[in-house]
């Protein structure tokens, strides 16, 4: 490796033996889940009526539920969303929180007491209390009218109205003590813009700590689509997710233990993994933390 990579922080993140692994196992995931249709070519919505709610078997390696579908075609499936909106709630979090984070520390005044109040009312709600209200009255009214994709988008939408404070906040903070800094003030001090000052030192100084923070937020979001689930707010059949594989296999618990114990040790899994790559890169792009 070139010296400058060995000091960087994606360096000191694959030279961590637990970042490392981390990253390959979760890359691994992720590509299951993507290459899942192409490397297991079974249609998780189709039922085999001669294995209903069967054992593990050669054809069915992790069985099948209480309509025959394939459990691990399902596992997959469902794999894809929980990642899909994952994703999708981080990027609206970086987009709009660490936007207006950024807008608030670096600016103050108005727009700081505006920012940080309409954060506060959002988190006066408390944990994912929010997002399964917005999910709970509006749910059934868009997936009757706009059907199950949008009642996707709504659990996006919920689940990122629970996040972005909490990045707004963080980016705040962070931008408040890098104004301070003397590069910056020497950068004022020589007649440099606010755009030039936020794009030539303040960002390049939070973006790492802004992948850090929404690599540790997605195990809320993939732990609050599944709890939205267990509760018969999220995803809706014949859509499936790993939160809906479980709720749906709980009643057969004792019949068919694999119906759970498949996505949940899934679940366990993806959480492990993002929450040890968010340690890692939280020691690499900030050695001190350490």
């Amino acid at each position: 490796m070139r010296p400058d990579f060995q000091t960087s922080p994606w360096g000191r993140l694959v030279r961590s033996p637990l970042g490392a692994l981390s990253l390959v196992m979760l890359a691994l995931v992720i590509c299951a889940a993507l290459a899942g249709p192409l490397i297991y070519p079974i249609d998780p919505t189709t039922p085999d009526f001669a294995a209903i709610n069967a054992a593990p078997s050669l054809f069915h390696p992790l069985g099948t539920d209480r309509l025959g579908r394939d459990t691990l075609a399902r596992l997959l499936a469902g794999l894809r969303i929980s990642l899909l909106v994952a994703v999708v709630v981080e990027a609206i979090n970086i987009v709009v929180g660490a936007s207006l984070g950024l807008l608030a520390g670096f600016f103050g005044g108005w727009a700081d007491a505006l920012i940080s109040r309409l954060a506060d009312m959002l988190f006066a709600f408390p944990g994912l209390l929010l997002a399964i209200l917005v999910a709970a009255v509006f749910g059934a009214w868009v997936t009757e009218n706009y059907g199950a994709t949008a009642r996707l988008l709504l659990v996006v939408i919920s689940l990122a109205l629970v996040g972005w404070p909490l990045m707004a906040r963080y980016v705040r903070g962070q931008v408040l003590g890098l104004r301070q800094r003397d590069f910056v003030l020497a950068a004022r001090a020589l007649g440099q813009r606010d755009l030039g000052i936020l794009r030539l030192h303040i960002l390049p100084n939070i973006t790492g700590l802004v992948i850090t923070a929404a690599t540790l937020d997605v195990v809320n979001v993939i732990v609050g689509e599944a709890t939205l689930s267990l509760l018969g707010l999220g995803i809706q059949p014949p859509s499936t997710s790993i939160g809906k594989m479980i709720v749906e296999g709980a009643p057969l618990l004792a019949q068919n233990g694999m119906l759970v114990a498949a996505p949940a040790i899934t679940l366990t899994i993806l959480v492990l993994l993002f929450s040890f790559l968010g340690d890692a890169l939280r020691d690499a792009f900030d050695p001190t933390s350490r």
